[in-house]
């Protein structure tokens, strides 16, 4: 089987998206033919990578805009079309599986209408455009066969949308690889203090929300360790100005990663925009608990009293009285997480994303 994956973000960006999309095609060329169509970067393709020049969008570093000409000849042979993203690669995507009668499914990652103040913060111009926003993202994905949410509560939000065919399938964590590893190099390395550390890692977005982490800095007693990049560095780096006890460690590797999650005592996670949050999976995954806001797909994902906790985003005497009773109950939450990953193992994942592509032929 020939699947073309069709997305608008792509190496060398690290996201929840590219992530997603690596793992998959690392497990699908074990079965089938993967090609992937995307914004040109700075990326050298690879084999079946096919780049169409594009530039980047103004309002958010990082996101690119392509030029799809020509991209018919480069994907006319496909048997599947996979489309991750709503713009410009979706529309390629759409016509692409149209133009040569080729099923097509799409896996929702951003909800996008989150990130319109990123265009705009009038109310006038926010509204026009979320309405457009609607009106476009809900015609994409009911020219679909299926789509596929990563968690029921996003389900749940894109059929109220009017979405006809929504189906959850997590984006699924690599467990051989997401493990805990001795930390105590990476410590050294970083200069984190020994008693309690808490943490985040991922993309600064404003969407995230880590001003809450920030601000119960003087409250903690223990140190705060922030990992990772993104348009909103600048201003969380001056939110913790003068505040000892957090420290921003900059992007990190793979493989630091494992060493980042291991040094935690528990995963902070106040973001409001997740459509699944794997992060916090990947936390869980090395033993490590969350308390995360209680918003979006964050109350699918953390399971409250289980895995760790939900807080109301925002309030930060919640959040520190959720931080209490998760170092309470770390021994206990930390044994579940173990044990509760398995339910979103990426080999879970692509055994049911193959079973989805044969029904679509």
């Amino acid at each position: 089987m020939k699947i073309g994956i069709f997305t608008d973000t792509y190496f060398p960006q690290v996201n929840g998206v590219t992530s997603t999309i690596a793992e998959w095609k690392k497990k699908l060329e074990k079965y089938h033919d993967i090609y992937i169509y995307y914004p040109e970067s700075s990326y050298v393709p690879k084999k079946n990578e096919f780049p169409f020049r594009s530039f980047e969008f103004r309002f958010y570093k990082g996101y690119r805009i392509a030029f799809t000409k020509g991209i018919s000849k480069k994907a006319e042979n496909l048997d599947i079309v996979h489309i991750h993203g709503l713009f410009t690669m979706a529309m390629a995507g759409l016509y692409v599986s149209k133009k040569y009668k080729i099923p097509r499914i799409l896996t929702y990652h951003t909800p996008a209408d989150d990130y319109i103040d990123y265009v705009t913060k009038k109310p006038a111009l926010k509204k026009m455009l979320m309405k457009l926003y609607n009106f476009w993202e809900k015609r994409l994905l009911n020219s679909c066969d299926l789509v596929t949410a990563p968690t029921e509560s996003i389900r749940e939000r894109l059929l109220e949308k009017g979405v006809k065919e929504v189906m959850v399938l997590s984006n699924g964590i690599n467990l051989d690889f997401f493990r805990y590893k001795d930390p105590e190099s990476f410590k050294k390395k970083y200069g984190i203090w020994e008693g309690k550390v808490i943490g985040f890692c991922g993309r600064f977005g404003y969407e995230k929300h880590l001003e809450d982490l920030i601000e119960i800095s003087d409250r903690f007693d223990g140190q705060i360790i922030i990992a990772g990049k993104g348009p909103a560095t600048r201003y969380y780096k001056k939110l913790a100005r003068g505040r000892k006890n957090v420290k921003f460690l900059g992007f990190l590797s793979r493989e630091e990663l494992l060493r980042f999650y291991s040094s935690l005592d528990l995963f902070i996670f106040p973001s409001l925009a997740e459509t699944q949050g794997l992060v916090a999976l990947e936390a869980m995954a090395c033993g490590v608990p969350v308390v995360g806001a209680n918003a979006l797909a964050l109350k699918d994902t953390i399971k409250d009293g289980r895995v760790g906790f939900l807080y109301q985003q925002g309030d930060t005497e919640d959040l520190m009285e959720k931080i209490e009773k998760a170092y309470k109950k770390r021994d206990e939450l930390s044994k579940n997480c173990l044990e509760y990953v398995k339910e979103h193992s990426l080999d879970k994942t692509i055994e049911r994303l193959l079973e989805i592509y044969e029904s679509l032929i």
